[in-house]
């Protein structure tokens, strides 16, 4: 990293420049005094401000000072430069944001989710403080993600809010993340609700918010994204409400609207899972259970039972080597092919499609052991008679 700026209150070296705006400039510098370690430098200029911004200005950064969160890089150090111009240095968090990272990863609905949730831990911290902070400008831009999947929220519109003029003029945000409200200079918890949600909608289409097809003022989610989770779409409908006492008013209610639809799932998932009466996963395992591969096993039993001594002996034999013979190549599929052909099948598949697989692996899977069982069955002679004393016109 080139560092060929200015020294920085005699200790912080200035390197690249990561951004600008309308309040000042961020880059990245090295700590002198800490091994060179990387932070990041805000460089910003209240010259024409007065005495009231600058105070609102020393508000925000005790509040910031106070903020003691993993995932909210910490204010190291705030001094004055020049006339009129001041410097946060903060530390940096690891990894990139994830505007960087939509670009070169595909964002599966796991990922959404993990990111979702990591997101609500932060806002959690900062909501519940006294005063709530409130981010005000929340998006993937300001979303800093690590290879490992930990989260950091950076560039609080807390510090810059202080440092806008008064009146109509103090809305802060970017429009399409920007909660209806904050064109009024209005911001409350559920403000960045709505900006998270609408930074899931980014991330998962690959479009800016306001490029999102509405209905009136509300996201058209079910339209954008109609192949998404029905309740991850629902909570991120419920997010993004123009209205905000439409919203989940905390992070905590939307880990409850998430937490709901996994109970949803899961009584689906069981409401869906076949009766044993009609698919019995362990049916054929047993000699004397009644499936289907036994009662054809039975019916080639009642046959061979009306043949001739001597043919009947060499049917005998032969239901012997084509059931072992059949048992172990179908034991050796389930133990060995199956699971490398399904590993080699998950690796390239999407994140969408591994439900799918999984029921797919599961489906294969029966479907062999109930094959193996049956030649298990033939090669002992233990098939189910048809008749057993079943009353199958019930």
């Amino acid at each position: 990293m080139e560092l060929d700026g200015p020294l920085i209150g005699g200790r912080w070296k200035l390197g690249p420049r990561l951004g600008s705006g309308a309040q000042g400039r961020t880059f990245l510098a090295r700590d002198q005094e800490r091994d060179g370690a990387v932070v990041v430098v805000k460089e910003l200029r209240l010259a024409e401000d007065g005495w009231k911004k600058f105070d609102l200005y020393e508000r925000e950064v005790e509040t910031l000072r106070g903020l003691d969160h993993p995932g909210i890089p910490k204010l190291i150090a705030s001094l004055e430069g020049d006339k009129g111009t001041y410097y946060l240095v903060m530390q940096r968090a690891p990894g990139a944001t994830l505007k960087a990272w939509a670009k070169k990863h595909r964002l599966g609905e796991a990922d959404l989710r993990d990111i979702l949730t990591r997101a609500l831990d932060i806002l959690e911290y900062l909501h519940d403080r006294s005063p709530p902070v409130i981010h005000r400008d929340i998006k993937p831009a300001n979303m800093v993600r690590d290879r490992d999947g930990a989260l950091s929220l950076v560039d609080f519109g807390g510090v810059r809010n202080a440092l806008r003029p008064d009146g109509g003029s103090t809305m802060v945000g970017t429009f399409g993340y920007m909660a209806p409200e904050q064109l009024h200079g209005q911001a409350s918890p559920a403000t960045d609700i709505y900006a998270l949600g609408a930074t899931i909608v980014a991330l998962a289409g690959g479009v800016e918010p306001e490029e999102v097809p509405r209905q009136g003022l509300r996201m058209d989610l079910e339209r954008h994204l109609p192949h998404m989770d029905r309740d991850l779409r629902r909570v991120l409908t419920a997010m993004t409400a123009p209205d905000p006492s439409e919203r989940p008013q905390s992070a905590s209610a939307v880990r409850e609207l998430l937490a709901a639809g996994k109970r949803k799932r899961r009584k689906s998932k069981a409401r869906s899972r076949p009766l044993p009466a009609r698919r019995p996963p362990s049916a054929l395992a047993t000699p004397g259970d009644a499936g289907i591969a036994h009662r054809v096993v039975g019916e080639i039993q009642e046959m061979t039972a009306q043949l001739p001594g001597p043919l009947r002996v060499v049917a005998r034999v032969f239901s012997f080597i084509v059931g072992a013979t059949g048992f172990v190549g179908l034991a050796l599929i389930r133990l060995a092919f199956l699971p490398i052909l399904f590993a080699l099948i998950g690796a390239f598949a999407r994140d969408s499609s591994r439900p799918k697989i999984d029921r797919a692996r599961r489906l294969v899977g029966e479907g062999v052991d109930e094959a193996r069982a049956g030649f298990g069955a033939l090669a002992l002679g233990r098939g189910q008679l048809p008749d057993d004393g079943r009353d199958d016109d019930d």
